[in-house]
C-alpha cells in the first residue's frame, strides 16, 4: 500500500470526488506500466481522529513514479522452499563396517573373512593371455619373486603376483611399452604393499627404498594406483565424507585373497568389534 501522507499531502492533485473514467481497466495488464503499482491510500484526519480511509489503483493518481522508486510493480520472489533436515549421521561402528565390507569385497567376505595365510600362487600365471602379453608377464613375475621376498614378505609375494596378473587379464594395455617392463614389478609390488597397509611411514617399508631395490626412474604414485583399480575391475575410492584418520590409508582392491594373513588379521578383529557395538547399540525408531 501508498500512504499519501508520505507524500506531503498530494492527494490535492485530484478533487475530492475523484473516480476512474468510464474505460478505466483496473486490471494491471490494462495499465500504462505494463504491471500492477498497487493502491494508494487515503486516510482523512481531524484532530488525531481519523474520519475516513479511501483506496484507488496508484495508476492514474499522479504518483507513479514516486510509486515506482519506492518499489511498485517489482516482481516478488517466490519464498524459498525450508531446506530438507541433514541425513543423519550413522555411528562410527557403521561407517566403519561399511569400509571393511568395501574393502574385502562385500558383506559375505568380510562375515568369511580368515586368516590363513596366502600360499602359492596357483592360477596366477600368465594362461589364458595372447602369447606376446603372458610372455612379458612371465619374465616381470619371476622378477617379483627375487624382489619382493625382502620388501614386502612372501605373502606379498602372493599377492603382488596375484593383483598384477588381475590387473594386466583386466587391461592389457597397462602393459605399456616393452621398455617399461623394468618397472612394473615394482609397480605391482609397491600396489601390493600399499593395499596391505605395508608401505609408508612407521610401516614394514617406505616407498623410496621400493623405489630403490627395483631401480625405478620415479616415485610408484599414481602408476601403481592404477594396476589396483584395474586389478578390482574399478576404481575403489574410499569415499572422502566417510574418511577418518584411525582407517588405515590403504588401497581398496575389494579382494581378501589379494591381501596377507596379518592385514586379514586387523580386518577381522575390526569386524568383531564394530559386530560388537552394533548389537550394543539401540536402532533409532
Amino acid at each position: 500500500m501508498f500512504d499519501d501522507n508520505v507524500i506531503n499531502g498530494r492527494w490535492s492533485r485530484e478533487p475530492d470526488d475523484w473516480e476512474p473514467p468510464l474505460d478505466y481497466d483496473d486490471r494491471w495488464m490494462g495499465h500504462g506500466y505494463g504491471r500492477d503499482l498497487g493502491e494508494l491510500t487515503r486516510i482523512t484526519v481531524f484532530k488525531d481522529q481519523v474520519l475516513d480511509v479511501q483506496r484507488r489503483p496508484v495508476e492514474g493518481s499522479g504518483y507513479e513514479r514516486e510509486a515506482i522508486s519506492l518499489g511498485a510493480g517489482q516482481p516478488v520472489a517466490p519464498p524459498r522452499p525450508p531446506a530438507p533436515p541433514p541425513l543423519p549421521t550413522p555411528p562410527l561402528h557403521e561407517v566403519r563396517l561399511a569400509w571393511l565390507e568395501r574393502l574385502v569385497g562385500g558383506a559375505d567376505a568380510l562375515a568369511a573373512l580368515d586368516d590363513r595365510p596366502l600360499v602359492g600362487d596357483e592360477g596366477c600365471g600368465a594362461e589364458g593371455l595372447a602369447w606376446d602379453v603372458g610372455t612379458r608377464l612371465t619374465r616381470i613375475l619371476d622378477r617379483i619373486d627375487d624382489l619382493a621376498p625382502r620388501l614386502i614378505g612372501p605373502e606379498g609375494v602372493v599377492a603382488a603376483r596375484r593383483l598384477l596378473v588381475r590387473a594386466i587379464t583386466n587391461r592389457p594395455m597397462l602393459l605399456g611399452p616393452l621398455d617399461r617392463d623394468a618397472e612394473t614389478p615394482g609397480l605391482a609390488i609397491h600396489a601390493a604393499g600399499k593395499a596391505n597397509d605395508l608401505v609408508g611411514p612407521q610401516r614394514f617399508v617406505l616407498a623410496k627404498e621400493i623405489q630403490s631395490v627395483a631401480a625405478m626412474s620415479a616415485a610408484p604414485g599414481q602408476r601403481s594406483r592404477s594396476l589396483a583399480d584395474a586389478a578390482s575391475g574399478q576404481a575403489l575410492d574410499w569415499p572422502k565424507w566417510l574418511q577418518f584418520s584411525e582407517l588405515p590409508n590403504v588401497y581398496v582392491v575389494g579382494a581378501p585373497d589379494l591381501l596377507i594373513s596379518d592385514f586379514r588379521r586387523s580386518l577381522i578383529k575390526d569386524r568383531d568389534e564394530c559386530l560388537r557395538l552394533r548389537a550394543a547399540t539401540p536402532k533409532a525408531s
